[in-house]
């Protein structure tokens, strides 16, 4: 059985969020190695007990799955000229079904013998009389190449896993060493981590990571980043006033009260309420793996507040909620974006690339004057760093950019609630009124469309966005 992407992506976010291994019976091979690495004790502990080591032993996986899959997709499309014979054969006609039975059962064998075909048998079948037009043995002949095929595919996967497997465990075991403690050595913020570490495909290496880092820390000095990254991933409020929507269905929205006195002991996975015994049992190396069954089934012992009980502070309204569209990314390439703007430009899709990742969500980037052909960053980041270091040059109309990202909101029910977001100096001349007109319909049915400025020059299309973030350059910071 060959299982798509999506199929390895629920894999690893089932144990991700529940500790356990997706059990669905398949005897697939890079299953199964999937199995033998989750499963494996030390893994499993480091993994689930340090949000670095999940999100590190994560991407590796990823990467590695999405490089065999690719194989896997090379090795079928070489069968399909195979695979359209092997559909054919049923519908033979007499003639060339009596004469050729023979020469295909012998080319079969040979291709096909050490797999499991059964030759002798298709010999002895089809050499009685009138046996040659039997529409149930051909139609048994054509499942039994099926099968073969499938067998030496399985066969090839699994020597590619084996040929890869050596170099795979020993950058699992690397990362999970090296980058914990690199990361302590240099007192490195999480989310400076995560946003670096997201454009490194489950590649380690100081200097590479270390570049990657000064684009990121662009955003200490420029904090609109952080507020247009959280539109963009529809982030709630700090204080949970605001709670948007996230799944189809309904969506509980949870006003809370603040913590007051201590009212009792309960059982939870608050690990902000953990009783200080707890915190020993985490901070025990020996202890650790009685404290992560505990978190993983919600019984950790923890405090009870007064707020929780008797303020009526805590109200919970239920109302329909909808799916997360995709992220949509228009950066201004034009040469009036050359220095601090294309840095804040990459920095800002190094943030929101973060956010897709933890969201699961599509992100689309579309230059305006080198290309319009929409870049996936999720799953090309190897174009997305190509294109960070290319230098910005060329046009500012915005038509064709804006056509190809109505062409992505048109394109099906996926594309519903989408944010756009144009990374711009805005130094751009409004474009036709029928392409204005379509932007506005864009948002009235759900899509929003948000700014970065670059720059103070007046901004004409102000009224056409939900809203657009400035951002001058008064920072003594040189980039």
């Amino acid at each position: 059985m060959r299982h798509e992407q999506s199929f390895y992506t629920e894999v690893l976010d089932h144990y991700f969020a529940t500790g356990e291994f997706l059990e669905t019976g398949s005897s697939e091979p890079l299953y199964t190695y999937l199995r033998s690495i989750l499963e494996n004790p030390i893994i499993k502990v480091q993994a689930l007990s340090d949000e670095v080591c999940a999100r590190v032993l994560y991407d590796t996986l990823s990467q590695f799955i999405l490089q065999n899959l690719e194989r896997e997709k090379y090795n079928y499309q070489r069968k399909q000229s195979e695979e359209k014979s092997r559909q054919l054969i049923t519908q033979w006609t007499h003639d060339r079904k009596r004469d050729g039975w023979q020469a295909l059962v012998e080319e079969l064998d040979c291709q096909y013998g050490r797999y499991g075909f059964n030759a002798p048998f298709y010999r002895q079948a089809f050499g009685k009389e009138g046996q040659t037009d039997d529409d149930i043995l051909w139609e048994k002949l054509a499942e039994d190449w099926k099968e073969a095929i499938q067998r030496q595919l399985n066969e090839k996967k699994e020597a590619e896993i084996e040929n890869y497997r050596d170099s795979l465990e020993r950058r699992i075991s690397s990362n999970l060493q090296n980058i914990p403690s690199y990361l302590q050595r240099t007192r490195i913020e999480k989310d400076e981590f995560m946003q670096a570490w997201g454009m490194m495909n489950g590649l380690w290496n100081t200097s590479d990571f270390e570049r990657i880092r000064k684009i990121v820390r662009i955003q200490k000095d420029f904090p609109q980043i952080a507020e247009v990254a959280d539109a963009m991933g529809r982030t709630a409020h700090d204080d949970g006033k605001e709670r948007i929507h996230i799944t189809e269905g309904n969506e509980s929205k949870l006003e809370h009260a603040s913590q007051c006195d201590i009212a009792g002991i309960t059982i939870s996975n608050d690990l902000n309420s953990l009783l200080p015994i707890e915190i020993a049992y985490c901070s025990d190396k020996e202890l650790e793996k009685i404290f992560l069954n505990r978190f993983l089934t919600q019984k950790l012992q923890t405090f009870r507040y007064q707020s929780e009980i008797t303020q009526p502070a805590r109200r919970l309204q239920t109302r329909p909620a909808q799916r997360k569209g995709p992220m949509i990314v228009c950066l201004d390439t034009s040469g009036s974006m050359t220095g601090v703007p294309e840095r804040v430009a990459h920095s800002t899709l190094i943030r929101l690339l973060e956010i897709a990742d933890r969201q699961k969500r599509d992100c689309f980037l579309i230059a305006f004057s080198v290309s319009i052909q929409p870049i996936d960053v999720r799953k090309e980041r190897a174009n997305l760093l190509s294109f960070f270091s290319r230098t910005a040059c060329g046009d500012t109309d915005a038509s064709r950019m804006m056509k190809k990202t109505f062409e992505l909101l048109q394109s099906g029910k996926s594309y519903q609630n989408a944010d756009v977001l144009w990374i711009s100096d805005f130094r751009i001349p409004l474009s036709s009124p029928a392409l204005l007109h379509q932007l506005q319909e864009a948002r009235q049915n759900g899509t929003r469309f948000y700014g970065l400025q670059t720059g103070i020059a007046e901004n004409e299309w102000q009224p056409y966005f939900d809203r657009i973030w400035r951002i001058g350059y008064n920072s003594p910071r040189r980039y």
